[in-house]
C-alpha cells in the first residue's frame, strides 16, 4: 500500500519535461518512483490547466464563520 504523500512541484515538473522528451508513462513512473496512473493524472492536469502548481482553495472548508467561532469560545 502506498503512502498518501503529495508529489512535489519539482517532481511534477520532471514528469512534464520527460513527457515532452517523448518518454512513456511507465518509463517516467519508474524513473521518479510513482505509479503510471499518478504520472497520467499529473499530465492531464498540466494539459487542462497549463501549470503543475497546486490549485488554491483546495481542501476541507471551514463550516463556522469567525463570528460563530468567537461566540463558542466566549
Amino acid at each position: 500500500m502506498s503512502s498518501l504523500r503529495e508529489t512535489t512541484e519539482s517532481e511534477r515538473l520532471c514528469v512534464v519535461k520527460w513527457s515532452k522528451e517523448g518518454k512513456s508513462l511507465r518509463e517516467i513512473a519508474s524513473l521518479i518512483g510513482l505509479t503510471h496512473g499518478c504520472v497520467q493524472t499529473i499530465l492531464l492536469k498540466y494539459k487542462k490547466i497549463g501549470s503543475v502548481a497546486n490549485i488554491p482553495g483546495r481542501g476541507r472548508k471551514e463550516i463556522l464563520s469567525t463570528t460563530a467561532k468567537r461566540k463558542i469560545i466566549h
